[in-house]
């Protein structure tokens, strides 16, 4: 996946890549409350939708910008959120994957 930075800055620009991702939209609401505690919390990250996998990459922490430095407080808000979404929705699993310094936070959507 190539990381567009400027769009990785602009929260309104991964919206609507979720929001035209073809998701049925219950998930498609999830992703976005899930996109606002990323951008809230102050990462840098960038999103792919794959059929009925999401891929969201978290690439930084603000101000820093430096690829692969997170806040650990922030971190812990954001996996809490996935945990509190794949809880609450039986149709979602998820894990998490580190690439060249990159958290890639992989949701699959079961349909």
């Amino acid at each position: 996946m190539d990381i567009d930075i400027e769009q990785c800055r602009e929260n309104d620009k991964i919206k609507e890549i979720i929001s035209t991702s073809g998701l049925p939209i219950k998930h498609i609401k999830l992703l976005l409350r899930l996109s606002d505690t990323i951008y809230i919390n102050a990462i840098n990250y960038n999103v792919l939708v794959e059929g009925n996998q999401v891929l969201i990459i978290l690439i930084s922490s603000k101000p820093e910008n430096i690829n692969g430095i997170f806040n650990t407080f922030a971190l812990t808000n954001i996996l809490y959120k996935v945990r509190q979404i794949q809880k609450d929705n039986d149709d979602l699993s998820s894990h998490c994957e580190i690439d060249d310094g990159l958290l890639k936070l992989v949701l699959d959507i079961e349909q």
